[in-house]
């Protein structure tokens, strides 16, 4: 592999060079789909929260109406349901659900429940 001189031929550094470059090159792509899965996994454990909410909300409409906040902790985070109009004449019920994913991921949506039969009339990003 060596001349006598001590010099490395050229074709075996091409080769040991090219072999670096297509490891790299595959490190580089884990790391973006680790990154990915990293993101869905997140989004999902998100979703999952606001399903713990939109539960917890139409199963306690009325402590809903009789508290300010109800906190929710899972194993995937925390859910935060915060009364925003509760209309006994009407029967509707507003709610801002938040959720906070150990990951750190948030997010909050609107709910307007049915306050009589706790049924979801609007689902919503709050603009």
């Amino acid at each position: 592999m060596k001349r006598e001189e001590g010099f490395i031929y050229p074709h075996v550094l091409a080769a040991i060079l090219f072999f670096l470059l297509i490891l790299g090159a595959i490190t580089m792509g884990f790391q973006k789909e680790l990154r990915s899965a990293e993101l869905t996994i997140s989004f999902y454990k998100k979703q999952q929260l606001f399903r713990v909410g939109v539960s917890e909300a139409a199963s306690t409409v009325e402590r809903i109406c009789a508290k300010q906040k109800t906190h929710i902790d899972t194993e995937e985070g925390r859910v935060t349901l915060k009364r925003m109009k509760c209309d006994l004449k009407k029967k509707l019920v507003l709610v801002l659900v938040k959720v906070k994913t150990k990951d750190g991921l948030s997010d909050e949506r609107e709910l307007m429940l049915d306050g009589q039969t706790d049924v979801i009339m609007r689902w919503a990003n709050p603009d």
